[in-house]
Parts: C-alpha cells; structure tokens; sequence
C-alpha cells in the first residue's frame, strides 16, 4: 500500500525532517523514497540536484532505494508535484511544515493546495515531532462525524501494512453528563468493534477528557508512543477546513508524531 514516498524539498530544515521521516517510513514497509525539488529556472537545477545528492550522502539509506530529482516549472508548484505522484501510483507524500502560525498558514500554501488537488494519503511533519521507527501505535481521532470516521479505515490499513496497533480515541468535555445507563465508551467500542469484524486484529478505545482536544490527544500519543496520528480533511480550503477545524492543525505543529491526513473523495470540494 505505501510503496513510495514522495518528498519535496526546498533545502530547510524541516523539509529534510520529512526525509528522515520517509525513510523510517520506507524501511518499515520495505517502500521507496523519492526526494524532489521544484525550481524555476533551469540554471538552478545543477544547484539543487548537487544539494540533494549531498545531503542524501549524509543519510544512511541502507537498504533503501532513493532517488533524487529535480523540476523545472514556472511558478507552479503544486501541479509539478502533483505529476510526480501521478507517475507512480501508490505514492504517499511526506511534507515538513514550518511550524509556525495556524491552519494553513501553519502547514503550509503548498501542502495546504495538495490536500485540494490529490486524495491520496499524505504524512506531514510537524516542528515537534520525533522521527519515529513506525514501530508504534496508530492513533486516530474521532468526533463523531463521517469525514472523521473515514480516518479510520485508513488508520487500520495503514497498521496492518505496519504491523502495528491501532487505537481510536474520542475527547470529551470533562462535565459531560451522559444518561446513567449509557456508557461514554459506546461510540468509540462500536467503531473498534466494527473493524475488528473486518480486518480480524484487535482494536483499543480510549475516551480522553479535556477542554483543549489538541493537548489530549497528543499527551495520549507521547504516552503509548505513537508512530503516527491520523485525522480527515475536507480539503476545501485547505488547513482551515480541516475536520475539527485548528483542532488537526494543532496536531501537526504540536504533535509528538507525524501526522496522517486524507482528504477522501466522498466528501466533495
């Protein structure tokens, strides 16, 4: 399923992260690593292509097949992006983000466009986040809706292809008050016990309490060590439409993890 990471660098820091990141990714799914940079002009091509091949040099890609390129367009892009997923199908972009600002300022304009242009999976690397051996659990968030329930058919293939655990968290208001005979866990077991039905692997439910969703979530995926959060988007406008609105973008720019996002195709722009 996640057989090629496509990363776009622009030679920051954070971009690079997400290297690093693609290729623990890559060698926990036996997967390939592409690294690419758009330029504008032709005569900084030898530039970029010197400095990828550079900093790739002082990365152990072991065992990892990575190649490098470099795209030459005008001023977009996104659509130059977007033609290097095409030419291979199951890619997954893995972008860094900056950190700073919110939503889709914090992400990023072009992380921001690719999520309105492709609906595929893409791993975004937050300024806090740990480089993860993909080892751990996947931690998906749900809030009742259906754009956040399609997140979890993705947080399951995603585990399965890795190995790894899964489980599904919701936060609640702390002075929620729920009918005595009904159980706050009821939501989040039906999912888990729905995908468990399907995928025959065993599910975990947490119901976190808290006012602020961003912090609660991220201190359960610091505490099981998560390899990875996974949320939808809308996609519509980017960060800003996120589902849970600043709530996801908050998992990126304060997150103990990459996060994984999807934007899936039922839900129209």
């Amino acid at each position: 399923m996640v057989a090629r990471m496509i990363v776009p660098v622009d030679g920051s820091h954070d971009s690079w992260k997400a290297f690093d990141v693609a290729l623990a990714l890559a060698r926990a799914v036996d997967g390939q690593v592409e690294v690419v940079e758009i330029v504008s002009d032709q005569s900084d091509a030898s530039l970029a292509l010197k400095t990828m091949h550079e900093r790739v040099a002082e990365t152990d890609t072991t065992g990892i097949d990575v190649t490098t390129s470099v795209e030459v367009t005008g001023n977009d892009v996104v659509s130059a992006l977007v033609a290097v997923f095409d030419r291979h199908e199951g890619s997954t972009f893995v972008m860094g983000s900056h950190g700073r600002g919110r939503s889709a300022a914090l992400i990023g304009s072009v992380t921001d466009e690719l999520l309105r242009t492709t609906y595929g999976p893409m791993v975004v690397v937050g300024p806090d986040a740990a480089v993860p051996d993909f080892t751990g659990p996947v931690v998906v968030t749900v809030d009742g809706s259906a754009l956040s329930e399609s997140a979890v058919s993705l947080a399951a293939a995603w585990s399965i292809e890795l190995g790894s655990a899964v489980w599904i968290v919701q936060v609640l208001e702390p002075n929620l008050r729920l009918p005595p005979d009904v159980s706050e866990a009821v939501y989040t077991s039906r999912l888990a016990h729905r995908l468990t039905a399907l995928t025959n692997r065993p599910v975990q439910t947490e119901v976190l309490h808290g006012r602020d969703p961003v912090d609660a979530v991220n201190t359960f995926a610091a505490s099981v060590g998560a390899s990875l959060i996974v949320a939808g988007t809308h996609g519509r406008t980017g960060a800003a439409r996120l589902t849970m609105g600043s709530t996801v973008a908050g998992f990126v720019k304060h997150g103990p993890c990459p996060v994984l996002l999807i934007r899936p195709p039922h839900f129209p722009s």
